[in-house]
């Protein structure tokens, strides 16, 4: 194992603050790269660069080298014809850093993003994922990488596909980054607290943020991520934000601007801190003259009490938690026979109605005699995750089952339950500690269920000892109190009362399913209130149970309250306020809300009952489909939903107008035609192909040309379809200028196209400047002026 300065990869972010290098990309394309070429076949094909910068790099005092292998996996490479060659990509360009790194610094195996989204955005499963990032992490190790650097994620699942891969086939330390956008997040919607501490599950060694912004903006991020981490955190900015000038990219910071974060990012928390995307050896030596004497920051002993969804984390301890436990099929015909068949949907339904009435987490069960319990655990996971927005709880008895969802959930899960039996904790606890799974954990040994809470303490104790030895906190678990039936037992609630307050006495975090004492009589409600209101001024933290009860979630926010966990009667003023109706909102049409929560498999046969109230087709279109997009648009414009919830109602909504295509022709106006490309020499096309799929699910007739498109091609194609609109997407700052071309040829010939133009170095300001006729900042933006400029035409 190398060793710089004495100390190994891990041993030295104890020590010291780790220098990384900077941008590998913008130097390449600076000295004769050109535009959609394959970077890592350039690299190959002229190592005296990668030589040149890199040697750069350990002269500015770089202790960290990484591989010009950012998109050397199977479905990057497979865009040049070259997904054969991964593994002879990575280890050759591996062993070329490791030569020049020498015993001066570690080398970092970089590793990107796939280009592909992830089901249930995408079309890539998540197995299919671990293997393409499996097959490039061993060529790195085995090409001479000291850890892996995974670097620049958008989409949380990928990134965890990627942090299990390299868990499971190497056995270097792994560092794991995403990418934030100017709101804070994602772009898939996920915040910093949230994705550090789901990366940190999966495996993680160190995380952090790199690219997109500049490093003033990072400092509440690296804030953010700092009070949850348990690992070092890793950092890098963007010489501050891109700008086009004269065709060439121009970054507005300067080394001597950079600096002057380097500090404030070092004492938000920074254990790792380099460049990105316009850096070079001069900012590397600026931000080594800045670090030095600063020691790290330590981070945190053990995660936080919090379970992560893809968008936010959910903590214990701050706040009363409603488990919600609805989607079990016990009782349920409806719902076993939609997982016997396979179909997620009613679930969704279930999941959806729990959020809606305050559940903060949902617990998924799936077993049911005659279904496949891990397949209908993994749909459900896939189907309700993402919609949802909510934390899982992972209901089961098997450990294959258990495995399986944890392995697949986008977030840090909890597990329901692991019991105090020998068995139990000799099957799970290895599950469990693998994921860094929060657990429930039953107080049920090897004797039985203790009748008394001496019984169940003792338990807790024993048990306890034995996970606290396998390298477990006592912040992953939630202890249940056991709730036995009043009707068995007249002392049973005391004991279970007993059993919380020792536990909160202790430090444990506490759950019950409080429907279970009422069992057998009348009123249960009645008691069920009762009960929760005594368990929360003994401190409960969580219970398992219907929100869908009003009553007794309103008692639950009154007892928060007035035992003092609800600062300022935050929450309850809150839940009263939305319950007084004095703003209330009509209700939304069943067609709206199938739109708003992306449910294309019951949208067509809502349609059709409208239809056979009386509304006209066409009234269908104006009057809910269109606004619902509208809607749906507006509520992600307000952050309320983020790019997967867009594109999820945009399917819903492309569902309805194709089977209104098909059962009603007459009803469908002419669609207004879109071409849309990638312009001449840039490869990148995943923001260009959400923008086609929006516009396709709201109408538009879309002819997508794909990427790295000649100006002449893409003005031949709009002129032959008299388009209403041509769309251009450049990445790079360097094809952005063909941009230019493109409008200057179609004016030329006189097309009445209106062009739009985006992507992630374009702005409204050079849009302007090359006589673009609509600027899209992103993809809903995209929709937005598609339609605005399709009105003008009509």
């Amino acid at each position: 194992m190398k060793k710089i300065d004495g100390l190994t990869f891990l041993e030295y972010l104890k020590e010291r603050i780790l220098l990384l290098d900077g941008a590998t990309g913008t130097f390449l394309l600076k000295n004769g790269m050109k535009p959609g070429v394959c970077p890592e076949s350039f690299a190959l094909e002229n190592p005296h660069l990668i030589i040149e910068l890199q040697r750069g790099y350990l002269q500015a005092g770089s202790k960290v080298l990484s591989s010009a292998t950012f998109g050397a996996n199977a479905a990057k490479l497979g865009e040049f014809g070259l997904s054969g060659r991964v593994g002879e990509y990575n280890m050759r360009l591996a062993e070329l850093t490791a030569d020049i790194a020498g015993n001066r610094a570690f080398v970092g195996g970089n590793v990107g993003t796939t280009g592909r989204f992830l089901r249930p955005l995408g079309d890539l499963s998540f197995d299919d994922a671990v293997a393409v990032y499996k097959e490039q992490i061993k060529a790195l190790e085995d090409g001479g990488a000291d850890f892996i650097l995974i670097e620049t994620m958008i989409d949380i699942q990928e990134a965890r596909a990627a942090v299990i891969a390299a868990k499971e086939c190497c056995s270097l330390p792994v560092v794991a980054s995403m990418t934030f956008e100017r709101d804070g997040r994602t772009l898939t919607g996920t915040s910093p607290a949230a994705a550090a501490i789901t990366l940190i599950s999966a495996g993680a060694d160190a995380v952090g943020l790199n690219c997109s912004t500049g490093p003033a903006e990072m400092v509440p991020l690296v804030k953010s991520i700092k009070e949850v981490s348990s690992v070092p955190l890793y950092v890098k900015p963007n010489a501050g934000l891109p700008r086009i000038e004269n065709g060439a990219a121009r970054f507005d910071l300067p080394p001597g601007e950079f600096r002057k974060y380097v500090k404030p990012l070092c004492e938000a928390g920074a254990n790792l801190i380099g460049g990105c995307c316009g850096t070079d050896p001069s900012y590397i030596k600026a931000v080594a003259e800045e670090i030095e004497g600063l020691k790290p920051i330590p981070w945190r002993g053990a995660l936080p009490p919090a379970l992560t969804s893809v968008s936010d984390a959910v903590y214990f301890g701050a706040g009363f938690r409603v488990i919600g436990e609805r989607i079990n099929p016990t009782g349920k015909p409806k719902l076993k026979e939609s997982l016997k068949n396979a179909d997620y949907y009613e679930a969704l339904d279930l999941a959806l109605e729990q959020k809606e009435s305050g559940a903060h987490i949902l617990d998924i069960n799936t077993g049911t005699p005659e279904t496949d319990e891990k397949k209908a655990m993994e749909g459900v996971i896939e189907t309700v995750a993402m919609k949802s927005k909510l934390p899982l709880s992972i209901d089961s008895s098997k450990p294959e089952v258990i495995e399986r969802a944890l392995r697949v959930c986008p977030g840090r899960a909890l597990v329901n339950s692991v019991s105090a039996k020998s068995e139990s904790l000799e099957r799970l606890l290895p599950v469990v500690k693998r994921y860094k799974a929060m657990f429930i954990l039953l107080p049920v040994g090897d004797e039985g269920i203790p009748h008394d809470s001496k019984g169940r303490i003792g338990v807790i104790e024993k048990a306890f000892a034995r996970i606290e030895a396998e390298g477990i906190s006592k912040e992953d678990i939630l202890v249940d109190g056991l709730v036995m039936a009043v009707s068995a037992d007249a002392g049973a609630a005391a004991e279970t009362l007993k059993t919380l307050e020792w536990c909160s006495a202790n430090g444990f975090k506490t759950v019950l399913g409080i429907s279970n004492g009422s069992f057998g009589l009348p009123q249960r409600w009645l008691l069920n209130s009762a009960y929760l209101v005594m368990a929360i001024e003994k401190g409960l933290s969580a219970a398992i149970m219907n929100p869908g009860e009003n009553l007794i979630c309103d008692i639950y926010h009154a007892a928060e309250a007035l035992t003092g966990r609800d600062e300022g009667f935050a929450r309850y003023m809150s839940r009263f306020a939305q319950a007084s109706g004095g703003n209330a909102q009509p209700a939304a049409s069943s067609v709206e809300d199938a739109v708003l929560n992306g449910k294309k498999n019951v949208i067509a046969s809502l349609v059709e009952k409208e239809i056979a109230s009386g509304v006209k087709p066409n009234e269908v279109i104006d009057n809910m489909l269109i606004p619902a997009l509208k809607k749906a648009g507006d509520l992600y414009e307000q952050k309320a939903f983020f790019l997967p919830h867009l594109i999820y109602s945009a399917e819903a909504a492309r569902a309805a107008f194709e089977y209104l295509e098909k059962q009603y022709p007459a009803s469908q106006d002419a669609k207004k035609k879109v071409v849309i490309a990638t312009v001449r020499g840039d490869v990148h096309d995943i923001g260009k192909n959400l923008v086609a799929m929006l516009l396709r699910n709201h109408g538009f007739n879309v002819t997508d040309l794909g990427k790295d498109v000649p100006a002449e091609t893409i003005v031949g194609e709009a002129q032959k379809l008299d388009a209403d609109i041509i769309g251009l997407s450049a990445l790079l700052t360097t094809t952005a200028a063909e941009m230019g071309e493109v409008i200057r040829l179609a004016r030329d010939k006189g097309l009445r196209a209106k062009i739009m133009v985006g992507g992630a170095v374009v702005t409204e300001k050079y849009a302007r400047s090359i006589g673009a006729d609509a600027y899209a900042a992103d993809a809903a933006g995209a929709v937005r002026e598609a339609r605005r400029l399709t009105e003008t035409t009509e």
